[in-house]
């Protein structure tokens, strides 16, 4: 509990995200890799697949990787019936050496264009000495 008042009532927060109380309290091996494609809310989806762990939410989600580069992988992943081809570049973050999903443009096919859409433009190869 973040905030927690005399009653009993309080306010419960990962990483300084409201989040309901249940997503806090249960430990992150018994919780659903499912709860997390269920909530709408971004924040929340994000503190959620940091307490689950990214291999085991893809262990459960329907997801193909498109194309590797390195420690890099573009996924498609099914985040609903409605979104059967999300694509998101999975890699190990530098800065911190934890793994991490970003959402890239549904028209990237390749690892290389995934990282070109994050420099600004798909189409102009982007090789930088140091990926961050």
């Amino acid at each position: 509990m973040a905030l927690s008042y005399l009653d009993g009532w309080g306010i419960y927060a990962l990483n300084g995200v409201r989040m309901k109380a249940d997503y806090v309290l249960t430990p992150a091996e018994q919780l659903k890799p499912s709860v997390i494609l269920a909530e709408t809310n971004a924040e929340v989806r994000r503190e959620l697949l940091r307490k689950v762990g990214i291999e085991r939410f893809l262990s459960a989600a329907k997801h193909k990787v498109l194309n590797t580069q390195g420690n890099y992988s573009l996924l498609s992943i099914e985040l609903s019936p409605a979104i059967r081809d999300a694509r998101y570049l999975k890699m190990v973050n530098p800065s911190v050496g934890c793994w991490h999903v970003e959402g890239v443009a549904p028209e990237c096919d390749t690892v290389q264009e995934a990282i070109n859409w994050r420099a600004g433009n798909i189409n102009k190869e982007w090789n930088p000495s140091v990926l961050t």
